[in-house]
């Protein structure tokens, strides 16, 4: 199952998930504030500004994805992240899929993210949903870190609903 994030219900384990994610990535995240991220998800992740989506199998979160309005047409995906036990099952693209038909809904037209270099599943599923290699858009001092670009007027997931 695929749902969105609410708030504050879901507050405490949206905190937990991207915590493990950051843990994951073992990359210092300062240069995005990554303190302030986790002192205002509720802000980051409430519409309009943006949302999280959790991927939830046997009523446990497994992973999940975000995003952050950049500008009135372009939205940031955040944290796409799946827990090791779920990895495999398809759950990274089904988030995805999800996020680029809401971001369409809501009327955005572009969408960007930058990758860094443990996320190298993501970066093959985000070429394979048709992302394309772009200029960054801000500054991460990671080396080797990608960044990608998608345009929604071009091609997007059909939703199943």
């Amino acid at each position: 199952m695929i749902r969105d994030v609410i708030f504050p219900a879901d507050s405490e384990e949206l905190k937990a998930l991207i915590l493990e994610y950051a843990d994951w990535l073992n990359i210092d995240l300062s240069y995005q504030d990554f303190e302030g991220e986790m002192a205002s998800l509720e802000a980051l992740f409430s519409l309009p500004s943006g949302q999280y989506t959790f991927a939830i199998v046997q009523s446990q979160v497994a992973g999940g994805v975000g995003f952050r309005q950049l500008d009135e047409h372009t939205a940031e995906v955040k944290r796409l992240y799946v827990r090791r036990e779920y990895q495999g099952r398809g759950l990274g693209r089904q988030l995805m899929d999800n996020l680029l038909i809401k971001l369409k809904s809501l009327g955005y037209i572009r969408v960007v993210l930058d990758a860094v270099p443990p996320t190298k599943k993501a970066q093959e599923l985000y070429e394979l949903m048709g992302f394309r290699e772009t200029e960054p858009y801000f500054f991460n001092p990671t080396p080797d870190t990608k960044f990608f670009e998608f345009d929604l007027l071009g091609s997007c997931p059909e939703s199943n609903t």
